[in-house]
């Protein structure tokens, strides 16, 4: 589980880790990923950067060797350096796609081999977003880099699910830090543009993340599942 600390991610371990799973605490600072370990029984903290192709690789070695073995990969982890089209530097491309694109699909490619040598299956979640079925204005490299991570889904599914791998996008939209909706006025503001009229907290992209890698969910492979309250249709 990357970028588990704080909102979504940590709202993930915890429900994880109340049905008995081993789950990382994941996080740039060491002393972030122990303080949240140790409120959270059964959790293992592990601090790392995600700057490249190669701490991916990194990343899932270490949980092998730390946790024994692993069984579900939730890709998190991300970044939303926003800004207009002409406004994109070439370095924000670049480190937005390595922290939502490259570094995802690293860890994806390294778990595989491991669920390969594993022989008992496994399953892979990437958090997406909207942005990047539909773009955004102000979120040209986000968008790009969620959308690649879809299609990562998709033909992960196709290509992993003779070895019992199953691969699946969750697309939220909740009250976090990130994108300012655990502010009251804007969650309620944005709250009226919704079809079910309110905003989703962590838990409840927790609850869809939950069913998607127990055997409730064995024959869901390949898709998107939107925990937005609608936003996705309005």
């Amino acid at each position: 589980m990357t970028g588990s600390t704080r909102g979504i991610g940590r709202a993930i371990i915890e429900r994880l880790a109340a049905v008995g799973a081993i789950v990382i605490v994941h996080g740039r600072s060491a002393d972030s990923c122990a303080e949240v370990a140790a409120q959270i029984p059964g959790s293992i903290p592990l601090a790392a950067e995600l700057g490249s192709a190669e701490a991916g690789d990194r990343l899932v070695a270490d949980v092998i060797q730390v946790a024994g073995s692993i069984d579900i990969v939730v890709n998190n982890a991300g970044v939303a350096l926003d800004n207009f089209v002409t406004g994109v530097t070439d370095e924000r491309w670049e480190e937005t796609l390595m922290a939502n694109l490259t570094a995802p699909f690293a860890i994806i490619r390294a778990a595989t081999r491991a669920f390969k040598t594993q022989g008992n299956g496994g399953v892979i979640i990437n958090l997406t977003s909207t942005s990047g079925e539909r773009g955004n204005a102000g979120q040209a490299a986000y968008a790009a880099s969620k959308g690649g991570l879809h299609a990562v889904t998709q033909t992960a599914a196709r290509e992993l699910g003779r070895f019992g791998v199953r691969v699946n996008s969750i697309s939220p939209m909740a009250a976090t830090t990130m994108n300012g909706l655990v502010d009251p006025d804007r969650r309620a503001a944005v709250a009226t543009s919704l079809p079910l009229g309110k905003v989703a907290d962590p838990s409840h992209v927790a609850e869809a993340v939950a069913f998607l890698v127990s055997d409730r969910a064995e024959f869901i492979t390949g898709e998107l599942i939107h925990v937005d309250a609608g936003f996705h249709v309005s």
